[in-house]
């Protein structure tokens, strides 16, 4: 068993859980809807009270405080001299609670750099841009914590197993541990999840400039999502050998127009087109 934790001081055996600062949050959270819950059941336990208008000692008929009345159903009644009948007003929950509720839960959520719309399911206060600012960070953070999982918990894992297939499988039992056909044999790369684009039109155009660039390469852009970029071309290279063989033709894929440039076409005004005036010369 391998113990993954963050070692924040020398000599520490035991991690601290990132939630850890967010467990009173929980409490507070747990009392607060308890409370709510328990005011809106107290309010809903009288089904009706009787008052009066009149002052004390005034001329209202004479009824026993607090007493208890059973009432029927769809009936109908007449009630004493002076008195009226009246319900309870329910003020629980207040137009507050849903938001104290996301507040907490935001705070909660901070802990691990989880977006408050991921954390309880809803964007529905979210416009596009602010959702996807809010889980760039979120991205970053699993990318960080999948590269510390694999540096600390896989690689040791996976030359633990080597060194266990030098033992039983003959092949690597005759190469050099330090030289590079080893290294060759114990290339690795681990495959996470990928992740949705935000923007499949831009991500695509900025994806074929980096390529175009070499500011990237299919190996990465592949694992982002989620892919091995091998694989991924050996399955294109046999797509593309069936289609010949079938005498099918791919099309080219027509460019994307970029909405940015045609919102700057849209903005030109009535000033900045030509003159149909014969006597302007433009000049």
């Amino acid at each position: 068993m391998l113990h993954w934790y963050r070692i924040d001081r020398p000599g520490q055996h035991r991690g601290v859980p990132e939630i850890t600062p967010a467990l009173p949050l929980f409490a507070q959270l747990r009392r607060y809807t308890l409370a709510v819950l328990g005011a809106a059941e107290t309010a809903a336990d009288f089904a009706a009270v009787l008052y009066t208008d009149a002052p004390a000692g005034g001329e209202a008929a004479e009824i026993e405080p607090m007493d208890v009345v059973e009432l029927e159903r769809r009936m109908a009644t007449t009630l004493p001299d002076g008195w009226r009948l009246g319900q309870v007003k329910s003020e629980q929950p207040s137009t507050q609670f849903c938001e104290f509720r996301r507040e907490i839960l935001g705070e909660i959520g901070r802990c691990l750099l989880v977006p408050v719309n991921v954390l309880i399911g809803d964007s529905s206060k979210h416009n596009y841009a602010s959702g996807r600012l809010d889980h760039q960070t979120y991205f970053k953070q699993l990318r960080i914590e999948q590269a510390d999982l694999g540096c600390r918990i896989l690689d040791p894992i996976f030359a633990t197993w080597m060194a266990e297939a030098r033992l039983v499988i003959p092949l690597f039992a005759t190469i050099v541990t330090d030289g590079p056909q080893w290294e060759e044999a114990t290339g690795h790369t681990y495959f996470w999840d990928g992740q949705e684009l935000m923007d499949p039109a831009k991500e695509t155009r900025a994806q074929a400039t980096k390529l175009a660039s070499m500011t990237t390469t299919l190996a990465d852009e592949y694992a982002r999502q989620g892919k091995d970029w091998e694989a991924a071309l050996r399955q294109i290279a046999k797509e593309r050998a069936l289609m010949n063989e079938l005498g099918l033709v791919l099309k080219e894929p027509q460019p994307i127009p970029d909405e940015d440039e045609d919102d700057d076409d849209s903005r030109l005004s009535d000033d900045d087109s030509p003159s149909d005036d014969p006597g302007s010369d433009g000049g």
